[in-house]
């Protein structure tokens, strides 16, 4: 009978551990989440978490998110337009050669247009921004705004006049 009392007591250490085990999950998925506003469901925003060097991540959805549509995140201050501005931000890799012509087409863009920056970004050292843009090739250009909301995508090197085409809308006219 010592055979039984073995196995029920193993038995009985496997169910206690398996429910510390869920018990645990369920305490880091709550810490998780961010603290509610004392009356209302509206998250109260937490300090932003500096991430190892070099990163930030303290980007954010913006609102609903539509399949599809341009607006998928607010960028950190870093990556944002100019006050007043925009900013071209090429999302590259070291081995990349089509990041090169990216390059030269944004360049002589900005070039022409006053108020607007080329900004380029490893996606090697900012890989939270690879998730949270959904990145899935290089180059990838946004353009992005003094707030830091992507209003338009190109996904490889972009062509001047579709460029030029998502830039319209937002450029100042003399």
């Amino acid at each position: 009978m010592s055979g039984w009392v073995l196995v029920a007591a193993a038995a009985a250490l496997a169910v206690v551990l398996v429910a510390g085990l869920v018990l645990a999950i369920v305490r880091l998925r709550r810490s998780r989440r961010a603290p509610m506003a004392a009356g209302g469901p509206t998250p109260v925003p937490s300090a932003p978490d500096p991430g190892p060097e070099g990163t930030r991540r303290d980007l954010r959805p913006v609102g609903p998110q539509r399949p599809g549509g341009a607006v998928t995140g607010v960028l950190p201050r870093d990556l944002a337009g100019p006050p007043g501005g925009l900013a071209l931000l090429q999302l590259s890799s070291q081995f990349c050669a089509d990041c090169r012509a990216s390059r030269a087409v944004l360049t002589d863009v900005a070039g022409e247009h006053p108020g607007l920056t080329v900004r380029e970004v490893d996606v090697a050292m900012r890989p939270e921004l690879v998730r949270l843009l959904g990145i899935r090739r290089t180059p990838t250009t946004l353009v992005v705004d003094p707030a830091g909301v992507e209003l338009a995508r190109h996904v490889g090197v972009p062509r001047r006049a579709d460029l030029l085409d998502s830039l319209a809308p937002w450029r100042r006219t003399g």
